[in-house]
């Protein structure tokens, strides 16, 4: 510890060092003058070591911190004191900053928080058919009749996501709604005095945060991914087929290799005459380059509860007759290969062919799917079966065609999708002769790309969807009720106020296709069978952070 004291005996120290080392030549020497020449020499020296140490000592009135030292208990500091007397040094911990207060475990390599919010205004208007009926009464269904809907809504959705030592890695996402297919919450929905939360104005009861995702998954081998849990769709896919807001639960297997045709090699190395290196030329751009993949799912469809119980099984009757109810889970299957050919000048082409088949029902979708009946009233179609999964084995093949011309990109998308067992299906429904409503397709075209400040994109496609092409339980329930036997149309406008936030319009019309089946599915926001005409419309603010 340095004091002012020690400081002054040192420099006593050095004096008397001085002196006697002095002292030794002038009792060798006899002159007068040689002594006082030695003495001289001494006086300079003495007087260059004071100087030495005076500076010293303005350094440590001055000092008042040292580097930051990681000891036994953490990062410490060094203080130095002054009480009028004397310069004291004495350790004290280092105030954390804000970068030392969030811990990363030694295995964690990257990680990423992310999320979004949105605010929405959304009306949904459907119209009953033409069948003529009495003069309706209160809840019940006239003719051409209009059900409308108009809510303020909003979602919340944050993540977090990083990389492990050894090629693993995990994400986690919260988000509001409990509902598989959408994630927005209803300003105002939760007033009523059972609600939870107690009711009233401005209650929290749905106001609820959900797991969205949680999955972990491997990339030690070359060009393939694993993940485990509830993870986003892993599968190339549209609207048409899939929610993209479906977060589906189990396993998927993903690969993918870049095949690349054609192109220059790089120049080697040339010089000047100055025997400067030149810079080559870029090589020639490759006439191709082929991104192929391949991305099997195995997903948890129904888990049955119990698989073996106690006594008889259940039995049910609503499929026409006496059945046992499965007591095996369901299971989703995805097989899909495709590959994306990449030309010169942006332009490129992407397909992925892709067969989904079940296994077993559950316990929850056993019975047969109907879809509704055109010639019951509309609450006798609704109560009849929209959800079961028999019969199902669907070949899907969406598809992209892109470029980009005079800075702006654009692309022509589509998708086509058969139920290979529309027969089964159309019969268990009831409908034996409506075997041929198996198909689904939807063709649009979008302009623009949503990337940074200013950006703009519009998107406008037709959609069909047959009464027995589809799983009902997938389908986006927005655009068109999340009903088949539904052709429309749909368009998109966005706008990017910034890099992080755009303004999105969304407007839908579909229209009832076959009048001799219903308009099954999952319609929660119209409740409504068949739907005759329905009209979709949203104006959305997006933050992304």
């Amino acid at each position: 510890m340095f004091t002012r004291k020690t400081i002054l005996r040192a420099a006593g120290a050095s004096l008397a060092v001085v002196l006697s080392l002095a002292a030794q030549p002038l009792r060798a020497q006899g002159s007068d003058a040689e002594r006082l020449q030695k003495l001289e020499q001494a006086v300079n020296q003495l007087q260059k070591r004071n100087a030495e140490l005076e500076q010293e000592v303005s350094g440590l009135k001055k000092r008042t911190s040292w580097t930051p030292v990681a000891g036994a208990e953490g990062k410490t500091k060094t203080e130095v004191t002054y009480d009028g007397k004397t310069y004291v040094e004495k350790s004290v911990p280092v105030e954390k900053s804000s970068a030392d207060k969030w811990k990363l475990s030694t295995s964690t390599t990257e990680m990423e928080l992310y999320g979004d919010v949105r605010l929405r205004y959304q009306y949904n208007g459907g119209r009953t058919d033409d069948t003529p009926v009495a003069p309706p009464g209160a809840g019940v269904a006239g003719t051409h009749d209009w059900q409308e809907r108009e809510r303020e809504r909003y979602r919340l959705r944050l993540g977090l996501r990083g990389t492990l030592l050894d090629d693993w890695f995990f994400g986690l996402r919260l988000e509001t709604s409990a509902n598989a297919r959408s994630t927005n919450v209803t300003f105002g929905d939760d007033t009523s005095s059972d609600s939870p939360g107690g009711g009233g104005p401005f209650a929290k009861g749905s106001d609820a945060v959900y797991v969205g995702q949680a999955y972990a998954g491997y990339k030690g081998f070359p060009g393939f991914t694993f993940t485990a849990g509830r993870m986003a769709n892993p599968l190339l896919s549209t609207r048409m087929v899939w929610d993209p807001d479906i977060n589906p639960e189990g396993l998927a297997e993903q690969w993918k290799h870049t095949f690349t045709i054609g192109g220059g090699e790089v120049a080697p190395v040339s010089y000047s005459k100055d025997s400067k290196t030149v810079a080559p030329p870029p090589p020639s751009e490759p006439f191709l380059k082929i991104d192929v993949f391949a991305n099997f799912a195995q997903f948890v469809y129904d888990d049955a509860n119990p698989e073996n119980p106690l006594g008889a099984r259940k039995t049910t009757t609503a499929n026409g007759g006496t059945q046992l109810v499965p007591n095996a889970d369901a299971f989703l299957l995805a097989w899909q290969a495709g590959a994306r050919f990449n030309f010169p000048k942006s332009f490129y082409f992407q397909l992925a062919p892709t067969l989904y088949n079940y296994t077993g029902n559950g316990d929850t979708f056993n019975v047969h799917y109907q879809g509704g009946d055109p010639h019951l009233t509309n609450a006798d179609s609704l109560a009849q079966n929209q959800t079961g999964i028999n019969s199902l084995l669907v070949f899907d093949m969406p598809a992209e065609f892109g470029w980009k011309m005079w800075g702006v990109p654009g692309r022509i998308f589509g998708d086509f999708a058969t139920n290979l067992e529309g027969d089964d299906r159309a019969t268990a429904a009831g409908q034996p002769g409506q075997g041929s409503q198996r198909y689904a397709y939807t063709l649009g075209l979008g302009v623009g790309q949503l990337k940074k400040k200013n950006d703009w994109q519009i998107d406008v496609w037709y959609q069909h969807a047959e009464q027995f092409a589809l799983d009902p339980n997938l389908i986006d329930d927005d655009w068109f009720n999340g009903q088949l036997n539904v052709h429309g149309i749909g368009i998109t406008a966005a706008y990017n106020l910034s890099a992080a936030v755009n303004l999105t319009l969304n407007y839908g019309h579909g229209w009832w296709y076959n009048h001799n089946l219903g308009t099954g599915g999952s319609n929660v926001a119209i409740a409504i069978n068949p739907t005759n005409q329905y009209n979709f419309f949203t104006a959305d603010l997006n933050v992304k952070f």
